[in-house]
């Protein structure tokens, strides 16, 4: 069988280790470009999406962002857009850039 000293051992951790490490930093295989375009994407959907709010949902909105409430405001866009977590999160920041910036 095999008969692997405590060394032996440490060393196959180890590797596991740095290759699950590289594995994460790596986005498993995804390039930087392809996770530009997908973040641009998730960006225009995002604005897309809070631009079909009613007017008045835009400015709850808006000013749910203004007074620091961000998580009220991904609530809003959530129950008004059917958009995930991540989508909303993505137009309530992308609004709060445009308020305040």
């Amino acid at each position: 069988m095999l008969d692997f000293s405590l060394q032996q051992w440490g060393l196959i951790a180890l590797l596991a280790y740095v290759a699950f490490m590289i594995g994460r930093m790596t986005k498993s295989g995804e390039s930087p470009e392809a996770r530009e375009m997908r973040r641009m994407e998730e960006a225009t959907n995002a604005a897309d999406a809070f631009s079909s709010l009613s007017p008045s949902i835009q400015s709850d909105v808006d000013r749910l962002l203004f007074d620091g409430k961000k998580i009220e405001a991904i609530k809003l866009i959530r129950e008004n857009t059917g958009l995930g977590l991540k989508e909303s999160k993505i137009a309530a920041e992308q609004r709060e850039k445009q308020i305040k910036g």
